[in-house]
């Protein structure tokens, strides 16, 4: 089974002290919302941002966005070989179903996540995607058994099918949900290894998706996981 986990992901409501921001409430009204249950997105409240901590990085959904699909419509999750799941800045964890689908198109999936964050799961009935709060990285990653790697621009240079090939059980792949710069979770301390895939920046889909298909080809020969304990059904 691989556990991929997109880490320290910038997916969030907008923040209190930008909430009564012209950009933020001009948003908010458009879309019939409350600037408070509006997910902050960087494309719209690029002004309110930089009176935040670290805003040239966060509201940034869209990673998660194009991960979370390429991750559920993928050959592994399809063999019942894959766990998905996304960890926030704020320390939410959320869970997806494997049976999820995830909407393509972007608004609708901000909608998505609107209602997730309102409720804590959805959808109310047999819930898909769940979300737990106050969940560190390194209590999450307590919860696997399994080798564990974080995929860093800054880790050690790897050539993954071989490394792949050799190894044996679950593996826990931990890729950054942020645009750039390096984890705000301890990685170092918590995985077992930091690695590298190219000499260059990668994008998260991009290390997802080499992820997935190594895996796939060399993961050895094991009886799919069974899941029935984890949510189940379609949106």
């Amino acid at each position: 089974m691989l556990t991929l986990i997109l880490a320290d992901t910038e997916l969030e409501l907008v923040p209190p002290q930008i909430q009564g921001h012209p950009s933020v409430r001009a948003y908010a009204k458009r879309r019939g919302r409350s600037p408070a249950s509006t997910l902050l997105d960087s494309s719209f409240h690029h002004p309110a941002l930089r009176r935040v901590p670290e805003g040239d990085r966060r509201g940034r959904p869209d990673i998660a966005h194009l991960v979370l699909v390429l991750c559920l419509d993928s050959l592994l999750n399809l063999d019942g070989r894959l766990r998905t799941i996304v960890h926030t800045r704020n320390e939410d964890v959320i869970q997806f179903a494997p049976k999820t689908r995830i909407p393509k198109h972007y608004a609708r999936f901000v909608g998505l996540m609107e209602e997730l964050f309102e409720k804590g799961h959805v959808p109310d009935k047999d819930p898909l995607i769940v979300m737990d709060r106050g969940v560190t990285l390194e209590q999450l990653l307590a919860k696997f058994d399994g080798v564990k790697w974080a995929f860093s621009e800054h880790g050690e240079l790897v050539d993954l099918p071989p490394e792949m090939q050799a190894m044996a059980g679950d593996f826990i792949a931990v890729v950054g949900g942020f645009p750039h710069g390096g984890f705000r979770s301890p990685v170092p301390k918590i995985c077992n290894r930091v690695v590298s895939l190219h000499g260059e920046t990668l994008k998260a889909w991009t290390v997802a998706s080499e992820l997935l298909v190594a895996y796939r080809r060399h993961a050895s020969a094991e009886p799919p996981k069974d899941t029935a304990d984890e949510p189940s059904g379609e949106t």
